[in-house]
């Protein structure tokens, strides 16, 4: 009885050991190289459904942000009065989303530009002194 008590335990400590083992060398889910994605439809976003609010300050600088159904900001356009939808869209800022975690940017044309998200490192305020608002 003492035999089958011990070669019991050693068949499970070695059943565990290699369950561990096994589970975890996973290699991580390859993701799908993403398809080709063509560029967002900007007029359709901000000009088609009507669903925006524009500013337009005494420099004649306007600024445009476009909202989806349930509210929720889209992006924004920046530009100067004119054109035939009152602006000369000189660039666009899409919010982020889960294909472009950092947004994304387009110039007056709808092509799509670099998104300079600011210096890698974080700026030590104190040394700039206080910010005055």
């Amino acid at each position: 009885m003492k035999i089958f008590g011990r070669l019991l335990i050693f068949v499970l400590v070695i059943a565990i050991s290699l369950m561990f083992y096994f589970g975890s060398h996973r290699s991580p889910p390859v993701r799908a190289a993403p398809s080709p994605q063509k560029p967002p439809d900007l007029t359709a976003m901000f000009y088609g459904n009507g669903n925006y609010q524009q500013w337009v300050d005494r420099f004649g600088t306007v600024s445009r942000s476009a909202f989806d159904a349930a509210g929720n900001r889209i992006g924004t356009q920046v530009g100067h009065v004119g054109g035939p939808h009152g602006i000369v869209v000189e660039m666009t800022y899409l919010l982020p989303d889960a294909d472009h975690p950092l947004g994304q940017a387009f110039d007056g044309q709808g092509k799509p530009m670099r998104l300079d998200t600011g210096p890698d490192q974080p700026i030590d305020r104190t040394e700039q002194g206080p910010l005055v608002s």
